[in-house]
């Protein structure tokens, strides 16, 4: 049997620190003896909080005796030929050794980190781990205020399991409620995708006790406005209990006539039939029968079973007219048993018929109505527009009803939600405008979040609109690049062939991918070698220029990379080439050679000299 390796914990420590401006936060750190190496190794724990992947992270590691005195200083500690993604841990599977075996207790100091995309960031001050990114539960902070916190996220289509730590909001940095560290230029969770400025406000006290109350207001109008309407529906019951009373005493005098009359009716199809008349009784008597019996039930009230067997006749006497009556009947029945909607819809079966026209139109506007009081305030204003009653005063209220809910939503920058609800009551008050003011900040919003595709589809069905004008001829340039790029994910792709490989010297193709969510990747393709050589960013183009991003404290900023030139309008080359960019090497900076890259827009007049 192998001997058990054997390792004693001499310290473990689960903290969440950063400082200012690092590109990764400390989450944990352990010292272990490990006692069949008789050595001590050290272990961190890293998170990656920046958008660029990291590659190489080198670190010092301070080494304090069990009194805190620091006995050691290891330097040029490194992590390396990683592929860390924004969020990922990093470290843990990979101890250092420390060489004083007095250490008991240890801090590392990051000195520099190098992002897959060559970007290198120091630690010029050799600054401490000393901000707390600890994060209290958001059920403790809010406590009863809680639910509300939950039924606005319910609103706005957000996962509340998701967001179990309360929010922290800082000049350079905010942690979401989901618990990912963000930079403060960045209005968007890089993980579960909550808006910081919508969190900002819903987990305000004062907002949430205010709509905490203001729920709560609602909801005992509601109920004293239900209990109103069951008072209602009980007297309107009783009265019609009253009515089928006098109705059913009025048929049983009028059944019992009926009896004495089939009877005298019976007894003389018989005398009929036995003298001789049997012909005459088919013909006419079995008819007769069948529709006295369908009158019986109309009379009964059994207005289905009345029309079947009127629509069975045909034309016997006057069968058509009785199915209409029929109808009539079921759709007054049902109208009086709160059906409001299927009556309306027997009512306009028949419209010929009587004063069913008028009965069609009131019994739609009673059902729009009730709509109304039951706080349907959608479903009630398209019953009103379809008997166009819009002059009607609870379809008015009923628009003010969702004026103030959209006006609501807009100042909490629900802007998608609200655009619906101005959309939907477009015709009230100045509701067209603010529904293309909803649209113009959704548009921004896209722009500034990268969703190029979405904010070039909105720009364009804004044109006129306030600046939209001008910033659509700065960013044509972007529309024409996203254009050849595909919904679907592939990008538009630029090239050249004619050039060597920085590495080998080798034949090999620089491409350049422009994705229509903001990103880029830029490759040098060997034919020696099996995969390329990649680094990726993200770009903007705006009056001609191509933009790279790069972060300063975690803030967004951006720098002129290079260019575009064109051929002339809308002229491709002989390739089928109509743009180019000349840059330098930007995987080699030691290469100095000039790289020409030819790539391709696409226009509705674009011509080729090829």
């Amino acid at each position: 049997m192998e001997k058990e390796e054997k390792k004693k914990l001499l310290e473990e420590k689960s903290i969440h620190l950063w400082f200012k401006g690092s590109p990764v936060a400390l989450c944990s750190m352990k010292l272990e003896l490990d006692m069949s190496a008789g050595a001590i190794f050290a272990y961190g724990k890293f998170l990656n909080v920046q958008p660029e992947n990291i590659k190489t992270m080198t670190f010092d590691i301070i080494c304090y005796d069990a009194q805190r005195n620091v006995i050691d200083r290891l330097t040029n500690c490194s992590y390396d030929d990683m592929d860390i993604p924004r969020n990922g841990e990093f470290g843990m599977e990979m101890p250092i050794r420390i060489k004083n075996e007095h250490t008991r207790n240890l801090e590392f100091v990051i000195q520099s980190v190098t992002t897959t995309s060559g970007q290198v960031w120091y630690n010029f001050e050799d600054t401490r781990f000393n901000i707390s990114l600890v994060q209290e539960s958001i059920f403790n902070v809010q406590k009863d205020l809680h639910k509300q916190f939950i039924d606005n996220c319910t609103l706005n289509n957000i996962d509340h399991t998701k967001l179990i730590f309360h929010p922290v909001f800082d000049e350079i940095y905010w942690l979401c409620a989901c618990g990912t560290f963000n930079w403060s230029d960045e209005d968007i969770c890089c993980c579960c995708g909550v808006r910081k400025h919508w969190l900002i406000k819903n987990v305000q006290p004062e907002l949430l006790e205010m709509q905490n109350t203001e729920q709560k207001s609602e909801a005992e109008k509601i109920r004293e406005e239900a209990a109103e309407r069951e008072r209602l529906d009980r007297e309107r019951q009783k009265q019609e209990f009253e009515k089928r009373k006098e109705v059913y005493a009025n048929q049983q005098k009028k059944s019992e006539n009926k009896k004495r009359n089939s009877k005298a009716l019976l007894i003389l199809f018989v005398a009929i039939l036995l003298g001789g008349g049997l012909y005459a009784g088919i013909t006419y008597g079995i008819p007769y029968l069948n529709y006295n019996s369908a009158v019986q039930e109309y009379n009964n009230g059994n207005y289905d079973s009345a029309r079947q067997k009127f629509e069975g006749m045909k034309d016997y006497l006057d069968s058509e007219e009785m199915i209409k009556k029929c109808i009539y009947g079921k759709a007054e029945s049902s109208a009086a048993s709160g059906n409001k909607q299927a009556a309306a819809e027997l009512f306009q079966s028949i419209l010929d018929y009587s004063d069913s026209e008028v009965k069609y139109y009131d019994t739609l506007k009673s059902y729009a109505d009730d709509l109304y009081n039951d706080t349907d305030y959608r479903r009630a204003i398209t019953v009103f527009r379809e008997i166009e009653r819009t002059d009607e005063e609870n379809y008015q209220n009923s628009q003010k009803k969702i004026y103030v809910e959209a006006e609501k939503k807009f100042k909490h920058e629900q802007y998608k939600n609200a655009m619906e609800d101005f959309e939907f009551i477009d015709d009230y008050k100045d509701s067209a405008e603010k529904a293309r003011e909803c649209l113009y900040m959704l548009a921004k919003y896209d722009y500034e979040s990268l969703k190029y595709r979405s904010a070039l589809d909105r720009f364009n069905t804004l044109k006129g609109y306030k600046d939209v004008d001008d910033i659509l001829k700065k960013i044509d340039l972007l529309s024409k690049v996203i254009s050849a790029a595909d919904s679907d994910g592939a990008p538009a792709v630029w090239n050249c062939y004619d050039v060597k490989c920085p590495t080998c010297g080798s034949q090999a193709e620089y491409v350049f991918e422009f994705y229509e969510n903001g990103k880029y990747n830029f490759s040098v393709v060997c034919e020696n070698e099996s995969e390329p050589k990649t680094i990726s960013g993200r770009y903007k183009i705006e009056n001609n220029t191509l933009y790279d991003a790069y972060y300063v404290d975690g803030n967004i900023k951006w720098k002129k990379m290079v260019e575009i030139k064109s051929f002339g309008d809308n002229v491709k080359d002989v390739e089928g080439k109509n743009v180019y960019i000349v840059m330098g090497d930007p995987i080699n900076k030691k290469n100095k050679t000039k790289i020409k890259i030819f790539g391709n827009i696409i226009s509705d007049d674009t011509v080729s000299l090829g």
